[in-house]
């Protein structure tokens, strides 16, 4: 059976400028995460701005200042782990169910800390992915399809082979042929309208700034909105909930297909 098909985005570092991409995916239709840190060395909203982006898009953790799990010390990595979802929370008022570590760099112990945190799913830096989420050490840990960066074939190969994520670089030979972000979004996009999965586009809002990106990246949303009744727009959490919902869909089915304990079949 056909796997259905979902649009999402994410958007790192909570930058000011989240509100301007917050404004473009309103416009053409669409939705997204935004890691937001309590500091960080760019500029953070303010605590009235990050309320106004939560009125209309899922606000996920990105530690409380913008460190990375993997130079912190256990005790340190947990504190950011954990504070950064009660600050989410109480500046939001919503459950917060999603993490997001900077550079995306972690390891397996922080997976433990995120489950005991109470959080349902991890946003890596994986590239040229459609997959959905996968469960890695009781959570979901969520890949992403395409950065609003440029980056030339050799780090997209680089990022591919680092995870032995063969079928990401199997993708970047069919589709790697533009080193133009925008063109290789939307290769990927029909992949996985055509054949299924989760087309995740993210990126940093400063970045697109300093890059002068803004045409390409309204270009590119209205790209995507042109398949909205092909592929459900969700958020990344939405994305998890489903997920989990799928799956204990079918352990429910096979628990009643299964005879009972002791049954002989005849």
């Amino acid at each position: 059976m056909r796997t259905e098909t979902y649009i999402t985005t994410s958007w790192d570092d909570g930058h000011p400028l989240d509100l301007r991409v917050a404004e473009l995916l309103q416009r053409h239709g669409l939705t997204g995460t935004f890691y937001v840190p309590m500091t960080a060395a760019t500029e953070t909203m303010t605590a009235a701005q990050l309320r106004e982006l939560a009125l209309g898009f899922e606000i996920g953790a990105h530690t409380l200042h913008h460190n990375l799990l993997t130079r912190a010390t256990e005790q340190q990595a947990a504190r950011e782990i954990i504070d950064s979802k009660s600050w989410v929370e109480s500046n939001t008022g919503s459950l917060c169910l999603m993490f997001c570590a900077p550079a995306g760099k972690f390891r397996r112990q922080h997976l433990k800390m995120l489950r005991e945190a109470g959080y349902l799913g991890l946003r890596s830096v994986e590239l040229l992915s459609l997959d959905l989420p996968r469960r890695k050490a009781g959570i979901l840990l969520m890949p992403t399809t395409i950065q609003a960066h440029s980056q030339g074939f050799l780090t997209l190969a680089r990022n591919a082979a680092k995870r032995a994520a063969f079928r990401n670089l199997w993708r970047l030979f069919l589709h790697g042929r533009s080193a133009e972000w925008p063109k290789l979004a939307q290769s990927l996009l029909l992949e996985a309208v055509k054949f299924g999965g989760v087309f995740h586009l993210w990126g940093h809002s400063w970045e697109v700034q300093e890059n002068d990106q803004w045409k390409r990246l309204e270009e590119t949303f209205r790209f995507m909105s042109w398949f909205v009744n092909q592929a459900v727009p969700l958020a990344n959490g939405q994305i998890c909930q489903r997920c989990l919902s799928q799956v204990a869909s079918a352990d429910e089915a096979s628990r009643f297909e299964r005879p009972p304990t002791g049954h002989r079949q005849t």
